[in-house]
């Protein structure tokens, strides 16, 4: 009985990690490592093999590397200048607190936008260079959420078939 409930608390962590991926303000990679730390803690601490342990902190790492530079990869691609690169990344953090959660697009973008138009640039440049902020956004939500089932499959797979 105390198990299932620790694995409803599991399955929960799990979904809500999921859908922090589109709503920023869940730490949805957080998540994650709390759902396998209460299976660790309040289930079976002996289970999880070394190889669970280093995809979680793989994946992690890069997730947050890639959570943190898609925007100013991808916006630099797309032309912009050094200040809109910076405030791609900077409107990306604000967006969170801003308007949640269609800030952590809109800000970025409008930022970026403004910014390009404030340096002369065309208005079909302008928004090509702020349209890429969205690019990122998009790329960036899929190749997190990829990320994470990954880390969850490796968990299931190391406590249901190892």
């Amino acid at each position: 009985m105390v198990e299932a409930f620790w694995w409803i608390v599991i399955v929960v962590c799990f979904v809500l990690g999921l859908a922090g991926i589109v709503l920023p303000i869940l730490p949805s990679v957080a998540l994650v490592w709390v759902g396998v730390a209460m299976y660790h803690f309040f289930i079976d601490a002996q289970i999880l093999s070394w190889v669970t342990w280093a995809t979680m902190v793989f994946f992690t790492a890069i997730i947050l590397i890639v959570d943190q530079l898609s925007n100013v990869v991808v916006v630099k691609r797309y032309g912009a200048s050094k200040i809109s690169t910076i405030a791609s990344l900077v409107g990306a953090f604000v967006g969170i607190f801003v308007f949640p959660p269609f800030g952590v697009v809109l800000v970025p973008f409008f930022l970026v936008f403004i910014l390009e138009l404030l340096q002369n640039r065309p208005l079909d440049k302008a928004f090509n260079i702020a349209f890429g902020t969205i690019i990122a956004f998009v790329g960036s939500t899929f190749a997190k959420g990829l990320m994470q089932i990954i880390m969850m499959a490796a968990f299931f797979i190391d406590v249901f078939w190892l």
